[in-house]
């Protein structure tokens, strides 16, 4: 008998992955999907970025494993001029995605990790990886679930004399919520006070309902916040696998053990790739410019979904950057008790058999096992089709949403049908 790493044995495919395997295997069998769980930009690359990408093809080379130089230069200027974070190169770790930089940072980091309730998927598999410990940190849906400095506070009183690691995403996956200037504030106080690690994952940054960019907890606390960005969500380049993490110099004792990890996993990013990201974080004025529009785009969507959900009594969080808001059918738990369904994680295999709707349960956010919220991802759209019907001068209301965007319209139709037939 094969002996596996216990850590490792415990843990199950990403539920994110999984409910996007099992709608393209019903679609492959020509089932009609309405598919809210899976988070992807439906956007094109930008020529950019793809033509770098063509004209760097046959660099076979190995780059150095921190990252190619004049790519670490450029994202430095980016997150200077467009974040207003300041990281010199040499502080720049390129990697293949911010998941994969991530875990190594947690795989590397010793200590508690606090990651608070209404969370991504990844984290706490991640910690449970190497058997480490973690809590998850209560948050409240009037707060948008974003975690408040009192709750940190609280939670870090349960672990004095401990390092702790705090792991925030803000715009968050799975809420939709992005964190204030005075949140973030606020939160950068008790980081202060406890001496805590901050792993801020800002690979939405850009995708920001209200403003340009969305605050960062290193405005606030630069002396120990580990930045993370990519390609895949605002570059639209999820297939590329490409991210950074940006350490201050104040943590530079994590250098040269990142660097070995490196060395001895992944090696070096592609090099082709790494030179079309280049494209991406110089951002010409016409690749920013379509980010503006792709997020305006985003924003109109998620309104109306927002909207339409309000109205038929499914309580959401507040969408204000990302692909995402969390829906809670508490308001229908009595009725849906009547078809044995007693939370979401039944509610969301209900849903997916029986209705073709896919949600991903709250349970794999980190909510309670009686929890009936839900994620639900509004990306699933022709972003091509979409994006061209409003540079052709397409008006952006309701008629916009339900004649360019199918899938969400039919979707949430297929959602309030399923809801009133249980009355």
């Amino acid at each position: 008998m094969i002996k596996i790493n216990k850590n490792i044995l415990q843990l199950e495919p990403s539920a994110t992955l999984a409910i996007n395997q099992e709608v393209k295997k019903l679609r492959q069998q020509e089932e009609e999907v309405f598919h809210f769980g899976f988070g992807q930009s439906p956007f094109r690359i930008h020529r950019s970025i793809t033509s770098a990408l063509k004209e760097h093809a046959t660099n076979n080379h190995y780059l150095p494993s921190t990252g190619l130089p004049e790519l670490k230069k450029e994202i430095s200027k980016f997150l200077s001029t467009h974040q207003q974070l300041n990281f010199d190169s040499n502080s720049i770790f390129i990697g293949p995605g911010s998941k994969e930089l991530l875990y190594q940072l947690i795989y590397l980091l010793d200590g508690v990790f606090l990651i608070p309730k209404g969370s991504w998927v990844s984290y706490v598999p991640q910690v449970k990886s190497k058997g480490a410990h973690y809590t998850i940190v209560n948050t409240k849906f009037v707060n948008n679930y974003k975690l408040t400095a009192e709750e940190l506070e609280n939670s870090c009183n349960k672990y004095l004399g401990i390092q702790k690691t705090v792991i925030l995403n803000s715009p968050n996956n799975p809420t939709g919520a992005v964190y204030t200037h005075t949140e973030l504030k606020e939160l950068s106080t008790i980081c202060k006070k406890h001496n805590i690690i901050v792993l801020s994952d800002e690979i939405y940054s850009q995708i920001n309902f209200a403003e340009e960019c969305s605050p960062s907890i290193a405005n606030y606390y630069p002396e120990k916040t580990i930045v993370f960005g990519g390609l895949s969500k605002v570059f639209s380049a999820g297939g590329y696998r490409f991210g950074f993490a940006a350490i201050p110099k104040t943590m530079h004792e994590i250098y040269k053990p990142l660097q070995s990890f490196f060395s001895e996993t992944f090696s070096a990013v592609s090099a082709p790739v790494q030179f079309a990201a280049i494209g991406a974080y110089q951002l010409n004025a016409d690749l920013k410019n379509y980010i503006t529009d792709c997020t305006q785009l985003l924003k109109v969507i998620s309104q109306y979904v927002y909207q339409y959900l309000q109205g038929i009594e499914v309580r959401c969080t507040v969408p204000q950057g990302a692909f995402y808001m969390l829906v809670d059918f508490e308001m229908y738990r009595g009725k849906l008790l009547s078809l044995g369904i007693k939370n979401a994680e039944g509610l969301c295999t209900y849903l997916l058999a029986n209705e073709k709707i896919a949600l991903l349960p709250g349970q794999d956010f980190y909510f309670d096992n009686k929890s009936l919220t839900c994620r639900l991802a509004f990306v699933d759209f022709d972003g091509e089709k979409v994006y061209n019907a409003y540079k052709s001068g397409a008006t952006l209301n309701a008629d916009f949403v339900e004649n360019y965007t199918p899938t969400i319209y039919n979707g949430l139709k297929k959602i309030d049908i399923f809801l009133k037939k249980l009355s």
